[in-house]
């Protein structure tokens, strides 16, 4: 995956004016979102799924629209376990490399692939890479989609990145905070960024520090 996008002054523009993005839930539930990009992926997953559970923490999944009508047992279980579920585009482009007509299709067919397997409306919507062009910012708003992005990015997507790079990243959340995550990559960097495995491992000292900081956890409004 390339770099996340730094909103630049005329980036936050586009974002607050003409998507609408938002950016962190309401800080006085004392409470942060854990989100997860790129899937749903057949190994890595259920593996997140199984730890979620486990500690009884929603989460909220934005979901490769292709990957989604792959794995559609998967995405069923997130709304079994009462997780949110959004889209992330069709195909996952680089939308630097894209024109408008092919974003507004892109972005559109993949919220519809994602509420083909749910059933039900999916308005929560992360753009690619957080690019916040004008095209990938006039194609949300065509899409009518409620755009999300995030405010910790423990740059777990890197090739490399370890469990306790992840975990000191994200040691001192504070209410409000929407953690960027991922449970699958596409376009990696490097092969080594496909293994998911160390963010899995990341996850419940995640779950335990921000516990311990007297914070809880809530899935994204749409």
């Amino acid at each position: 995956m390339a770099a996340p996008t730094a909103p630049s002054r005329l980036g936050a523009f586009l974002l607050d004016r003409v998507a609408a993005a938002r950016y962190a839930v309401d800080k006085s539930r004392d409470a942060v979102a854990l989100t997860f990009d790129d899937g749903p992926d057949p190994t890595y997953t259920p593996q997140v799924l199984d730890l979620l559970a486990e500690a009884r923490v929603p989460a909220t999944f934005f979901l490769v629209g292709r990957r989604a009508a792959a794995q559609p047992g998967l995405v069923r279980r997130m709304l079994e376990e009462g997780h949110a579920v959004g889209s992330h585009s069709r195909s996952h482009p680089d939308p630097a490399t894209q024109q408008l007509r092919q974003l507004v299709c892109d972005y559109g067919s993949g919220r519809r692939m994602v509420e083909s397997v749910t059933g039900v409306p999916v308005p929560l919507f992360r753009p690619p890479m957080g690019n916040v062009g004008w095209p990938s910012a006039v194609a949300m708003r065509c899409s009518r989609v409620v755009a999300w992005l995030w405010t910790r990015d423990p740059n777990d997507w890197l090739p490399g990145r370890r469990r306790q790079d992840i975990v000191d990243a994200l040691g001192n959340l504070q209410a409000g905070d929407v953690v960027l995550l991922h449970d699958s990559i596409e376009l990696p960097r490097a092969a080594a960024a496909l293994d998911r495995s160390e963010t899995v491992a990341a996850i419940p000292e995640v779950i335990t520090s921000a516990r311990s900081r007297g914070l809880s956890f809530v899935t994204l409004p749409g």
